[in-house]
């Protein structure tokens, strides 16, 4: 291996030699000694064509086989990075307080022959889940259990363990959601998509991670698939078992962890089209001494010590009564100390005849407890809260099958979302006609007229592409995250981008800002305009452009899913300071508005085909400015600390699917218990 190492850096020093020539004579030709180049178009020219050789070069480099062992090994501990910032397990998740619900489970027997091998301890505990899956052989693992059972906290935790305790050969955990996994798409194609919208990482090397066997895929919600009544053999969760069972890693099944609800994966089961070669865990009911245990250490407990023991002697005394099985889930069980603390009366849940009236009263208090938890002082009410949650639920709830995953950008491709897609394809069209209209009547005549007007057509077919779920992108959403503006991050983006692994493409980069900088500012014997006007029209232009590459160097997940917004907005910034150059030389030189329109129009029709999603989503939100806040990721990312949204990698989740569903039918706070909507017969299962 050192052998090979030392070949491809051997490769590695002429292409270097031959790149910094070719760079030293483009950098003397370009400023004008000699002859030179006449026009600044001709300099231009040349500083493209050296770009382009030099991005061939690091493309060769990075082609060798030896490097491409060490940038998997590499790309494996980075992605690992990001999961680690980006699955942090949150405390208000599993109970807060200091005081976490104990998750216990059990391995089982399954009823086919083709079962992995099971650990012949199991340890059974949350903390022990690592060392049983490692003790699994193949590592193919099945987490069960009922709604609220902890399925999505147990995946949770085991990418946190996982991720913390791994091996340099060991796979790298990710938590998927499975809720947009489609019928025809392949589900090597399907992680890969989730590794480039929810953890940064491109597409060649997400391909490259999912190849080399470095990607162990944590599958999160199988029976979230489908609405009730699906046959079972159409059904899309039948599709995700057949696909995970010829998930090979050469001729060996490919480690998977997947979590799904107890019937669904037993029906699953009886059907004989099981994930093969997998064990299965079942996630233990909490007992009603857990749950004593649990509400009796809340330092809420503690202090009103008067409410709370009624609660804690009908547990005791009934420990299978209507109460108790309510709070037999953990995520039951922590909403219910959630919506109870500090000022809510527990006791009126020994009232509740059934488990859905409990359920109704607890979640009535659920929302203005969070509220009231997070803020020192009242930025939204509960009733506010509630309103907007319930419209983003309906979003969710109108797509087929149901979703469990709000990613901004998406939210005008939703079913209900036509209008605000007809209002994104009227503004490109209304861009392209003004341009079109302003720029015709005095275009040149031949060549150059008409390769204006093939630039506006194909500008506004990209933008237009923009609504295919599979269209062109030029800028991806990995591309566009950035930290917030006043976020320390900048820093790290800075420091990364200088020393990091793509130092070398940030310093290709560089070259064209530097010759635009010295173009401005060098006297004219040296091939510069020596124009200090000229140099402070385009700086900002420059620093924006630094941004862009310092942010580049951050993941996505280590900024949030909320980051690409705030990509949106510094494109939309580069290209207002060149208009705002256009605009004012043009006033400054006595020409009028008509003579600056066409260039501002076009670089408006640019933005729509650079940042469409961008620009889909505002026009999303003009649609529903009544129905949610107009600063919508601000919004989820104060949710999020009040504990009634989750983040996964780049996407946001409600806490957890029957909260999405209960908000999705109450359109307004419970002031008083309601009858069941929907009862337990119409649980999604095929």
């Amino acid at each position: 291996m050192k052998a090979k190492r030392q070949a491809g850096r051997r490769a590695w020093v002429p292409l270097t030699v031959v790149a910094c020539v070719l760079l030293a004579l483009c950098l003397t030709y370009v400023l004008g000694f000699g002859e030179g180049a006449k026009t600044l178009a001709d300099r231009v020219a040349l500083v493209m064509m050296v770009l382009a050789v030099l991005t061939l070069v690091v493309s060769l480099r990075r082609g060798t086989g030896a490097a491409a062992v060490e940038v998997g090994t590499a790309l494996a501990g980075r992605l690992g990075q990001t999961v680690a910032s980006a699955e942090l397990l949150s405390r208000r998740v599993i109970g807060g307080d200091r005081v976490p619900v104990r998750v216990t489970f059990a391995f089982r027997r399954s009823s086919h022959a083709r079962s992995a091998s099971r650990p012949l301890v199991p340890n059974g505990t949350l903390d022990g889940l690592v060392t049983d899956y490692r003790a699994v052989r193949p590592r193919r693992l099945v987490i069960t259990g009922q709604p609220g059972a902890g399925k999505s906290v147990l995946a949770r935790a085991f990418v946190a363990e996982f991720n913390r305790s791994r091996t340099e050969a060991e796979p790298v955990p990710v938590l998927l959601p499975l809720g947009d996994w489609g019928r025809q798409e392949l589900f090597r194609d399907w992680v890969v998509r989730h590794l480039v919208r929810d953890y940064g990482s491109t597409r060649a090397h997400a391909a490259q991670l999912m190849d080399s066997g470095l990607v162990l895929p944590v599958l999160d919600g199988l029976d979230e698939l489908d609405e009730p009544g699906v046959p079972l053999p159409d059904s899309r969760a039948q599709q995700v078992l057949d696909a995970l069972t010829g998930y090979q890693s050469g001729l060996e099944p490919a480690p998977v962890v997947l979590t799904c609800r107890t019937d669904l994966y037993d029906v699953l089961e009886a059907s004989g089209r099981p994930m093969l070669d997998a064990a299965r865990v079942e996630i233990d009911p909490v007992e009603a001494q857990e749950a004593v245990r649990f509400l009796a250490m809340r330092q809420d407990a503690i202090h009103r010590e008067g409410e709370w023991l009624p609660v804690l002697d009908e547990l005791r005394a009934h420990p299978q009564g209507v109460l108790a099985r309510s709070l037999s889930t953990p995520w039951r069980l922590v909403a219910m100390a959630t919506a109870y603390e500090q000022v809510n009366d527990p006791r009126e849940l020994l009232g509740a005849r059934t488990e859905q009236e409990a359920t109704d009263r607890m979640f009535a208090h659920f929302i203005p407890a969070s509220v009231r938890a997070v803020d020192g002082g009242p930025r939204h009410s509960p009733e506010r809260v509630h309103a907007w949650l319930h419209q983003l639920a309906l979003q969710l709830e109108s797509r087929a099958g149901g979703a469990n995953t709000l990613v901004l950008p998406e939210l005008a491709r939703f079913p209900g979302a036509l209008r605000a897609r007809v209002l994104y394809v009227v503004t490109v069209g209304l861009l392209a006609l003004v341009t079109l209209r302003t720029f015709l009547p005095d275009a040149p005549q031949g060549s150059l007229g008409w390769g204006v007007v093939l630039l506006v057509v194909g500008i506004t077919v990209t933008a237009l592409l923009l609504l295919r779920p599979g269209g062109i992108r030029l800028l991806p959403h990995a591309a566009m995250g950035l930290p917030p503006w006043r976020s320390p991050l900048w820093a790290v983006a800075a420091k990364a981008a200088v020393t990091g692994h793509s130092r070398r493409g940030v310093l290709v980069l560089s070259v064209l800002p530097t010759l635009v900088l010295w173009r401005a500012l060098a006297p004219e014997w040296l091939g510069g305009m020596g124009d200090w006007t000229m140099m402070l029209a385009i700086l900002p232009t420059l620093m924006l452009y630094a941004a862009r590459v310092a942010g580049q160097a951050l993941d996505a997940a280590v900024i949030g899913p909320s980051g690409w917004l705030r990509g949106g907005a510094l494109v939309a910034l580069v290209l207002l300071c060149p208009a705002g150059m256009i605009v004012g030389l043009s006033l400054r030189a006595g020409l009028g508005l008509d003579t600056v329109l066409p260039p501002l129009v076009l670089l408006g029709l640019l933005y729509c085909a650079l940042s469409g999603d961008t620009v889909l989503y505002l026009c999303w939100l003009l649609i529903h400015f009544r129905k949610v806040p107009f600063r919508l990721s601000r919004f989820l990312d104060w949710c999020h600390a009040a504990g009634l949204i989750r983040i996964t990698g780049g996407v946001y989740q409600f806490r957890h699917r029957e909260f999405q569903e209960w908000l999705a039918r109450h359109p307004a706070p419970l002031t008083r218990p309601t009858a069941p909507a929907r009862g337990a017969a119409t649980a999604r299962t095929p």
